[in-house]
C-alpha cells in the first residue's frame, strides 16, 4: 500500500515538473520572439541608414545630423533591451535545465518504483499459480490407488 502511495506521489511530481517545462520552454519562445522582433528593427535601422543618410540637397544637411542621432538613440535602446532580454533568457534556461534534471530524477525513481511493484507482482502472481500446483499435484497423488 505505502509504495502505491509512493507512486501516486512521484506521478503528480513528474506531472507537475512537465508542467514547469512546458512553462519555462513557452517563456523561452516569448523571448526569442522578441529578440528576433529586436533584431528585425535594428536591421531596418541600419538598412535605412544606408539608404536614406545620403545629401541629396544643401536643404536636407541640416537634417541628417538629428537623424542620425535619433537612429544612434533608437539602436543604443534597442541594444539594451536585447541585454535585458538575453539576462531573462539566461535565467529561464538555468531554471528550465534545473527543472528538466528534476523531472528526469523523478522518472527514474518513479520507473524504479513501477519495477519493484510489478516484480513484487510477478512473484505474488508465481507464488499462487506453485500453490494451485502444489494444491493440485498433492489432490492427484491423493486420488491415486
Amino acid at each position: 500500500m505505502d509504495r502505491n502511495r509512493r507512486i501516486e506521489a512521484l506521478s503528480v511530481i513528474q506531472r507537475i515538473k512537465e508542467h514547469e517545462l512546458d512553462g519555462h520552454a513557452a517563456q523561452m519562445g516569448q523571448i526569442r520572439v522578441q529578440q528576433a522582433q529586436l533584431q528585425t528593427e535594428m536591421s531596418d535601422l541600419q538598412h535605412r541608414v544606408d539608404t536614406e543618410a545620403h545629401i541629396n540637397t544643401p536643404e536636407a544637411a541640416p537634417f541628417l545630423a538629428g537623424f542620425l542621432q535619433a537612429i544612434e538613440t533608437r539602436r543604443a535602446f534597442l541594444q539594451q533591451e536585447l541585454q535585458k532580454l538575453d539576462e531573462k533568457a539566461a535565467l529561464i534556461e538555468g531554471r528550465l535545465f534545473e527543472t528538466y534534471t528534476e523531472a528526469r530524477t523523478n522518472e527514474a525513481v518513479l520507473d524504479k518504483s513501477l519495477l519493484e511493484k510489478r516484480k513484487e507482482a510477478d512473484l505474488a502472481e508465481t507464488t499462487s499459480l506453485e500453490e494451485v500446483a502444489r494444491n493440485r499435484y498433492l489432490r492427484q497423488m491423493a486420488n491415486k490407488p
